[in-house]
């Protein structure tokens, strides 16, 4: 009881001086102290012995509930009353390391700097990580000299540790800043060698070794610099310095490759008016390639500032230097792309024709080929550019261009109704192409070609293949053709006996976890997962888990995508699957969707595939267009239903708030449903496109069939966004169950189409 008779009124009465530390001391402790009383005095009265223990658990897992809510303020209160409990060194030290950093994201700086220090200690496992912060913390502050202490402190003390290599890139930084060049060479040797900071590290070098005089060294690496990864900001910066010593130091002079190098530079930027100038200083003496290489460089950035005449000139000026110069090919085919940019179709195929005759086997055959099609197409002239797709294939079967080339043969076939002719099309796209989404959809449709041949058990056939085949939407579609329903996870058992050994999370992890430092967790994370052969399934998940804890919804499912290819899934079984599965496709927010679902009569599992789709549940989300939040409503759109919703002092900024942005997307999808019958397919589409332009479709496009209808959507957007919400909604029904709401799916499979016979 020493402790109530410390915060007793006769204490505080005692005290003369009302010392504000005392006072402090009597908010914070005083509520915490007659809670745990109260508590006490409960289990004896019921008959319930319970310990300290007992009650420091209770009282630290609601202080970590509090930072799992996003209340720190409530949570650093109920850490700080900890604090003054009788608890082991150990457990203190993690208290205050949980208090450095919740402090530090209220920006309570000197609070977060206090507890931070208190943690420095040998004995803690996340010392290093907790010195790392507070040398950031200075750094922040513009306080230099304590960073630099800070950090050294960390190189010297935690050698192995993680953040080794980070501080001693920060280190490097300061002292250059400070102008201590050697202190920061000595820095500079170690990182150099290693891949993460090879780069920036040796420009950084070579800046030291210029202030210090050793100007050649540092001409040199510039010169290195500047021969790869040309677009990057390393890259862009060697060139200014090159560029700079030069002009102040006559001995040093750029060589013809430099020149070149340097135009490489500029072209990767797209600075092409640079680029010419820079090309333009190469000696016409250089060796042959050099001077073809130059010249196509020079033409293609002028195709860059859009002067085809002049890029014309460039490319038959490297026709023109003859010999064995391996740029010949590509100039030729860069002509004909001049002209096309000039508009001269004509001239264009003819010189694409020459193309192909003169270099049958040029690696831009392809390209070529492709480009006569497309041209050929907008002129309208359907059987020159299904030649040109021909030819393609025949050349070129595996080239990137050859799906879309089978793709466009077999629809072109399909509206000419020659459904033997187009079936084939698709066959092949789907043999040559296992996995490409024109492959899925070309097993779709040749599913839709035997119904149109009244051949409804070989069509039958082919929707069960692909309802089996995790065709993404394709596979959605036939399933609710077919009216079935089944899981797209498949068991993969195998012994542990043929799995190789796994490697554990690092040992940092858990401590990490538990004290919610998710920003600290998630680089360890990441490299061990990178690096690590066959790492444990734990690692993947406590990575979700800290981007979850994080709300960075987003990043969560990637790694979710990435944990599915990672081998250390390769024979996950069903439940690891589904665990997945369920990451894929999350329910956050999942009260807000429940409850204006069920008010406005939306199918709940739409609005989630809606919200996964339109912002992969950042609620932050702003698009190109403007639209904003979860479910991406536009401020019109907003000020719109703010008014019919009756939302006072509407601003858009509220779109952000996720109450209030899935209640207004759930109401217009409500809207939609009415104005277009509750067909999920057509609802999905007026919400990407708007609602007049689906009409409009509707009405002019004269299409029945409802797949066909969404193929031949002219808006790509808005044709993928139907595709990938039905995808995703067709996951939620799988993994969630079927809700009490009307089968959205199933409902949308026609506009008043014919069911297939036999279905």
């Amino acid at each position: 009881m020493k402790h109530l008779k410390f915060f007793s009124r006769d204490r505080i009465q005692q005290d003369k001086k009302w010392n504000p530390r005392v006072i402090l001391e009597v908010i914070i402790m005083r509520p915490f102290l007659w809670g745990l009383l109260i508590l006490v005095c409960a289990c004896f009265a019921l008959g319930v012995p319970v310990s300290a223990d007992e009650v420091r658990s209770e009282a630290w897992q609601e202080a970590f509930a509090l930072i799992d809510k996003g209340d720190r303020k409530r949570a650093v209160s109920k850490l700080e009353s900890l604090l003054q409990a009788d608890l082991p060194e150990s457990e203190k030290l993690k208290i205050h390391h949980a208090l450095g950093y919740n402090y530090e994201k209220l920006r309570n700086r000197p609070q977060a700097v206090r507890h931070y220090a208190r943690v420095i200690s040998l004995s803690y496992p996340l010392a290093d990580c907790a010195v790392y912060r507070l040398a950031q913390l200075y750094e922040g502050m513009n306080n230099e000299d304590r960073a630099i202490k800070w950090y050294t402190q960390l190189v010297k003390d935690y050698p192995s540790s993680f953040y080794l290599s980070d501080a001693k890139w920060a280190l490097a930084q300061l002292h250059t800043e400070k102008k201590a060049y050697k202190t920061a060479k000595s820095y500079l040797t170690d990182l150099v060698k290693q891949p993460r900071y090879a780069r920036e590290a040796a420009f950084t070098l070579a800046r030291c070794d210029e202030e210090l005089g050793n100007v050649s060294a540092a001409f040199d690496v510039y010169r290195e610099l500047i021969k790869e990864k040309q677009s990057l900001s390393v890259a862009r910066d060697s060139l200014g310095r090159l560029k700079q010593l030069v002009r102040t130091h006559r001995s040093l002079k750029l060589t013809p490759t430099d020149r070149l190098n340097c135009g490489m530079v500029f072209f990767s930027n797209r600075q092409w008016k640079s680029a010419v100038n820079e090309l333009a200083l190469i000696p016409k003496t250089v060796d042959l390639e050099l001077r073809a290489h130059a010249l196509y460089l020079t033409g293609r950035s002028n195709q860059g500032r859009k002067w085809p005449n002049t890029s014309i000139k460039n490319f038959d000026a490297v026709i023109a230097l003859g010999g064995k110069n391996s740029y010949i090919p590509r100039a030729t085919y860069q002509i004909a792309q001049s002209y096309r940019q000039k508009g001269h179709l004509k001239t264009a195929v003819s010189r694409l024709e020459n193309f192909v005759s003169t270099y049958p086997t040029d690696e831009l055959v392809d390209n070529a080929l492709y480009d006569i099609a497309k041209i050929r197409e907008a002129q309208e002239k359907v059987e020159l550019a299904l030649d040109a797709y021909s030819r393609l294939i025949k050349v070129a079967p595996k080239s990137p261009y050859a799906d879309v080339a089978a793709w466009r043969t077999g629809w072109q076939r399909f509206d000419e109704r020659r459904y033997e002719e187009s079936y084939n099309a698709f066959k092949s796209l789907k043999e040559h192409f296992p996995g490409n989404r024109y492959a899925m959809g070309a097993h779709f449709w040749m599913a839709k070609i035997r119904e149109r041949q009244n051949k409804p058990e070989l069509a039958r056939k082919i929707y069960k293949e692909v309802a089996k085949a995790r065709y993404w939407y394709y596979s959605a579609r036939a399933k609710a053709i077919l009216s079935i329903s089944g899981s797209e996870l498949e068991p993969k058992a195998v012994q542990d006996a043929e799995l190789p050994d796994r490697q554990p999370c690092p040992p940092q992890i858990p401590v990490l976890m538990e004290l919610r430092l998710y920003e600290d967790a998630i680089p360890q994370l990441d490299r061990h997962i990178d690096t690590a052969p066959f790492p444990e399934q734990s690692c993947f998940y406590d990575l979700i888990t800290c981007y979850e804890g994080l709300a960075m919804y987003d990043k969560a499912r990637e790694v979710t995508e990435q944990s599915l290819e990672n081998p250390a899934f390769a024979h996950a079984t069903r439940a690891d699957l589904e665990k997945l599965q369920r990451k894929l496709y999350p329910r956050y927010y999942a009260n807000a969707v429940d409850k204006y679902a069920k008010l406005y009569n939306v199918d709940t599992f739409l609005v989630a595939a809606m919200i996964l789709e339109e912002s992969r549940y950042n609620a932050a989300a702003v698009s190109w267009a403007g639209a904003i939040g979860l479910m991406q409503i536009m401020p019109a759109t907003g000020r719109e239903l703010a008014q019919q919703l009756k939302i006072r002092r509407f601003r858009t900024s509220m779109l952000k708030q996720p109450d209030i942005n899935i209640r207004m997307g759930t109401k217009y999808i409500a809207d939609l449903n009415s104005w277009f019958n509750n067909n999920l397919m057509l609802v999905i589409g007026a919400y990407n496109g708007g609602p007049g332009r689906m009409k409009r479709w509707v009405s002019t496009k004269s299409i029945k069939d409802i797949d066909l209808f969404v193929e031949k959507i002219t808006i790509r957007e808005t044709r993928l966004h139907i595709k990938k919400v039905i995808d995703s909604y067709d996951n939620y029904v799988q993994l969630y169950g079927k809700s009490d709401e009307p089968p959205a799916v199933n409902s949308a499979t026609e506009i008043k189409q014919k069911r297939l016979q036999g279905f």
